[in-house]
């Protein structure tokens, strides 16, 4: 999607960081312990897709696994790397940078994943079903594809 024609989501993960409490951290642990079905990430690698304010990427670290998170804006890499250090400072077991779930070459140098992660992110991008394609291409085998897409369809959504 063009640079000029897109919305840039980190100004609101700038503010949002602003108010991250504690508490509003370990709900987005308790969040993804019981979508996964998992106590804890020990040894299990996490991609974030569109890791925007960083606080899944911080929850799934917390929780043991090696993370890797990207965006495609600016900003939000910039939010995701402010929280990773803040709580996991030089961590080698999480990496922040900006690329883009539209990239195969980039998504393929990255390897597999036993959980991939993209919550409310790839029907941003202009091409959803390209993105959804690129993200299923993560998963390890056995892996799981965790992923939210809004369909907006006006009254037939409500």
């Amino acid at each position: 999607m063009e640079r000029e024609a897109r919305f840039e989501f980190g100004a609101n993960w700038s503010r949002f960081l602003r108010v991250l409490t504690p508490e509003r951290i370990e709900v987005a642990e308790a969040s993804l312990r019981e979508m996964l079905g998992v106590e804890r990430l020990d040894g299990k690698r996490f991609l974030d897709i569109g890791s925007g304010s960083g606080l899944f990427s911080l929850a799934a670290r917390r929780l043991g696994a090696t993370v890797h998170s990207f965006d495609y804006d600016r900003q939000s890499v910039a939010c995701t790397a402010e929280l990773r250090r803040r709580y996991f400072p030089d961590d080698p077991a999480w990496r922040v940078e900006q690329g883009s779930a539209l990239d195969p070459a980039y998504l393929e140098k990255l390897g597999a994943f036993e959980v991939v992660y993209s919550w409310g992110v790839l029907h941003h991008t202009g091409s959803m079903w390209a993105a959804l394609d690129n993200a299923a291409r993560c998963v390890a085998l056995g892996g799981l594809l965790f992923i939210a897409l809004y369909n907006d369809q006006g009254d037939k959504s409500e």
